[in-house]
């Protein structure tokens, strides 16, 4: 855990959080999408928070996997911070209005942050299949003095909840940052233990970092738990090195893989913090813990920076899709990152178990402003966005935190999304190193479609979508007027479903739009940057051929 939304309040900056806001408003152009799961009041509540949330599909209800729950870090609103539970019966196309339950600590007057939901998947240990494990932070926040995992569990698919245990706990230190315990997760592993994984900062276990990833295990469902952390992630060679924020999901395979973020101290946040996946043959074991694993990123070097969120789903071929969030997309070396404008709007995927290169898919809830960690910037927008597979295997559920336009504070938002296609440049074989570019590399509406020379420009990246519109900024390629004459320009709209947004690639490398039998044309047979392009009857020459993302 770093500069997060509980501590940077801690190390008293919402002053200047305040003051500064103001400058720090969302793009018109990038309204985020999706419903409001939760927003707080804040006529009632002014410094009132929704974030950090979480969300798990249950298995084991005989509902067909179409119930998940879903939770968030409740702060700020006349009580301490609490996980409130919201339910959907239709697969996360909609929720119930109000909590079903809410789970707080069991600490008297203290905050409940930092949330996990697990479903048990099979019988063992103590525990059910369908039981329903929750944890989180507990402590009186801003107090470092005393902190706890606290462990809680539902046996009626989330309708009440039991206090169960402590995975670990810290009592009688400093009130000083630097010995805290985060970002609880579980597994239950093929042994059938079942582990606690956390980001630790006490000194007794980093003596080198000041943080490491690892777990503690239970044989008995949760009740008690081993009195030794076991490291997973730590990197006693580097001692700026700062693992964070883990997730570890099963693999078709059997494997597992872990997702973390690697931050580094004396170094600016916003210019590191990179997102590695590792795995580990059972879920315990994940030496060596010096390894970092692989860095997640595209074949042109983007990567996603801070707070990330993996999942597996099974459609999208023979492996499956690993898809994985972050805050924010950058390029660069570690301490000299350039951030892309196609931050919260994008997660990465991969179909090869996480080998080779991943790539670009739409998210479903577009989050601008992204979380930033410079004074001034909120950091709870995208901290840490889960996605949620859906039965059926080739879509999911995906909440994210939004900016309510006023200090460190945030709503949840939700969506659901495919797979998509896949995403890249563009090119023409009518002239070597131009791409389908949007004008001026901005996302308003009627920006005209264009060659440029090719580059990392997000207005270079197109998403080949499965319902036949190509896709940049989120908004689609579209025929001007939805017109069908020869000539009628081409530009970049708000996606409607209308056939002016329709494009299929034929055999020759066309682009042929089905409503007007026509394909997009270069104009003139332009060479130059700025040259636009049109519809036109189809002609088999070079200026209307061209090579999409596949």
């Amino acid at each position: 855990m770093r500069r997060s939304p509980r501590s940077t309040a801690v190390l008293g900056v919402l002053t200047l959080l305040a003051a500064l806001m103001a400058l720090w408003a969302p793009s018109s152009s990038a309204a985020p999408a999706g419903q409001v799961l939760a927003s707080p009041d804040l006529t009632t509540y002014p410094q009132g928070d929704n974030s950090y949330p979480r969300a798990v599909r249950l298995d084991h209800d005989g509902s067909s996997g179409q119930t998940m729950l879903a939770t968030f870090a409740r702060r700020n609103q006349g009580a301490p911070s609490s996980l409130p539970v919201y339910r959907s019966t239709n697969g996360g196309q909609s929720w119930s209005s109000t909590p079903i339950s809410t789970i707080t600590s069991h600490t008297s007057g203290w905050d409940l942050e930092a949330p996990v939901l697990y479903e048990v998947p099979r019988t063992a240990g103590g525990l059910n299949a369908g039981d329903l494990l929750a944890a989180g932070t507990a402590w009186k926040a801003g107090d470092y003095t005393a902190q706890k995992i606290e462990v809680f569990k539902s046996t009626d698919h989330g309708q009440s909840w039991q206090y169960l245990s402590n995975c670990t706990q810290t009592s009688g230190l400093p009130n000083t940052i630097g010995h805290g315990i985060w970002e609880p997760w579980f597994l239950l592993a093929p042994n059938n233990t079942l582990a606690c994984f956390i980001s630790d900062e006490r000194p007794a276990n980093t003596a080198t970092n000041n943080q490491v990833i690892g777990h503690y295990t239970s044989a008995d469902g949760g009740r008690t738990w081993s009195s030794t952390l076991t490291q997973d992630v730590a990197f006693p060679a580097d001692n700026l090195a700062r693992p964070g924020m883990s997730i570890i999901v099963p693999l078709p395979n059997g494997r597992f893989m872990m997702s973390y973020e690697l931050c580094r101290d004396a170094t600016d946040a916003d210019h590191a913090c990179e997102v590695y996946v590792k795995t580990s043959n059972d879920g315990l074991n994940w030496a060596p813990s010096d390894s970092r694993g692989t860095l997640v990123q595209t074949s042109d070097g983007r990567q996603l920076l801070h707070t990330p969120y993996l999942a597996w789903q099974p459609g999208g071929g023979p492996n499956g899709t690993l898809l994985i969030s972050g805050q924010r997309v950058v390029t660069g070396p570690t301490g000299s990152k350039a951030i892309m404008s196609e931050s919260g709007t994008v997660v990465f995927a991969n179909t090869d178990l996480g080998t080779g290169e991943w790539t670009e898919i739409e998210a479903p809830v577009k989050t601008d402003p992204t979380g930033g960690y410079n004074p001034g910037e909120p950091s709870c927008p995208g901290y840490s966005s889960p996605i949620v597979p859906r039965a059926g295997g080739t879509d999911f559920l995906y909440l994210t935190a939004t900016w309510l336009g006023t200090g460190n504070q945030c709503q949840v938002r939700f969506n659901t999304g495919g797979l998509g296609g896949p995403v890249g440049q563009v090119t023409t074989p009518w002239v070597a190193g131009k791409c389908l570019d949007v004008d001026t590399n901005t996302s308003g509406n009627g920006r005209a479609a264009q060659l440029w020379d090719c580059s990392t420009a997000t207005g270079q990246r197109w998403s080949v979508a499965p319902d036949g519109t190509l896709r940049a900024f989120g908004r689609c390629l579209d025929i001007d007027g939805n017109g069908t004459g020869n000539f009628t320009k081409v530009q970049l709209w708000d996606c409607n479903g209308s056939g002016g947004q329709q494009w299929r690639h034929q055999s020759d490398g066309s682009l042929r739009n089905p409503q007007s039998g026509r394909c997009l044309d270069i104009t003139s047979g332009g060479t130059v940057n700025g040259t636009t392009l049109q519809i036109c009857d189809c002609n088999g020459l070079n200026t209307q051929k061209w090579n999409i993302p596949s």
